[in-house]
């Protein structure tokens, strides 16, 4: 059974690691709905209104409530944007849809945040272990990858990694440490630990068969701080759960920017090995370190006509490292104790 897991969570970490990598500032799909009439009237109006709320949504999505709400509001929007394309267009019931790709400009936004003088989060988590369980008769029952998909992270503002469990037996196992009776979770280490991770959401939906109502128990941990909440639903049709887990992926959301924002940060140092094809790769490189403000200082180990090896002490956790190398065009990858650096 070990022999066929381990390749399977190896390829679920290598798909987050690529998610890790892309850019929060590109949005692939972002959906905005209008009227019929509206956009018959006037689309360019309609297109004006997508980019106000885009970038808007968007700057709430990085900032932590009580900080956006103080933000100034952006009078030339226009400038915000790299790219704005609409990728489809269509009728559904009385509604008219446009779906869009868009890429804020990364440079404008730091800046504004500057002048703003408003600290905010230019990186996603690292993978965060999600479970979603049903209780039956004192036993739990793992959603399946496809109900999980269908009503899981879908807001485009959405920073955290979250990925699911296979459902295997060895995590059949694991859950029975799960006391369903009380709600209270016991050795979940072992959980996360078996899919190599830390942070982990745990949302259980016990139904009352009585009344028809869905109680549910909501456990998360990010960076070692455990939060634990409960809700109550009117039942458990398709749009009371959409409307669920999107005001619970926001409330995570926020949990987690808090704890990234108002937290100590901690210092980080990691090696890191570039390899050289010339003497101005060496050079991009150097200014490259000290462009990053949050890089205290970097201390050369070796250089050879072939790689660039360093040790690089930082400010801040190693993901906003990564999505710094990204958007600057290049990979960030571990490899054992060391990271390579290459470019895209």
């Amino acid at each position: 059974m070990h022999l066929i897991k381990k390749p399977i969570i190896f390829l679920i970490l290598i798909l987050f690691a690529t998610k890790v990598n892309a850019s929060i500032y590109i949005v692939d799909n972002y959906l905005f709905t209008t009227s019929i009439k509206k956009i018959k009237k006037n689309r360019d109006t309609v297109i004006q209104e997508i980019k106000k709320k885009s970038l808007n949504d968007f700057l709430k999505s990085i900032t932590i409530k009580s900080d956006y709400d103080n933000l100034s509001k952006i009078k030339n929007y226009q400038e915000y944007f790299k790219l704005f394309i609409v990728k489809d267009e269509f009728q559904k019931n009385n509604n008219y849809n446009l779906l869009c790709k868009i890429e804020f400009d990364k440079i404008k936004i730091d800046t504004f945040f500057q002048k703003e003088n408003i600290k905010y989060i230019n990186y996603r988590s690292s993978p965060v272990l999600t479970i979603i369980v049903n209780k039956k008769s004192d036993k739990l029952d793992i959603w399946s990858s496809e109900k999980f998909n269908n009503f899981w992270g879908k807001n485009f503002n959405n920073l955290l990694n979250t990925f699911p469990l296979n459902g295997d037996l060895t995590d059949l196992k694991l859950l029975n440490d799960i006391n369903v009776r009380s709600y209270q979770i016991s050795r979940f280490d072992k959980i996360t630990a078996n899919y190599g991770v830390r942070d982990y959401i745990f949302i259980l939906f016990d139904l009352d068969e009585l009344s028809g109502k869905e109680n549910v128990f909501v456990q998360s941990q990010f960076n070692e701080l455990k939060t634990s909440n409960k809700f109550d639903l009117i039942d458990n049709s398709p749009q009371e759960l959409n409307v669920f887990f999107e005001k619970l992926l926001i409330n995570l959301n926020n949990s987690w920017k808090e704890i990234q924002i108002l937290s100590p940060k901690k210092n980080t140092d990691i090696v890191f090995n570039f390899k050289l094809k010339q003497l101005s790769d060496y050079i991009l490189m150097k200014n490259l370190l000290k462009k990053n403000k949050n890089i205290i200082t970097v201390k050369d180990s070796e250089i050879t006509n072939q790689y660039y090896t360093g040790r690089i002490f930082f400010s801040g956790p190693v993901e906003q490292l990564k999505e710094y190398f990204y958007d600057e065009g290049f990979m960030f990858k571990k490899n054992g104790n060391r990271f390579y650096l290459s470019k895209k």
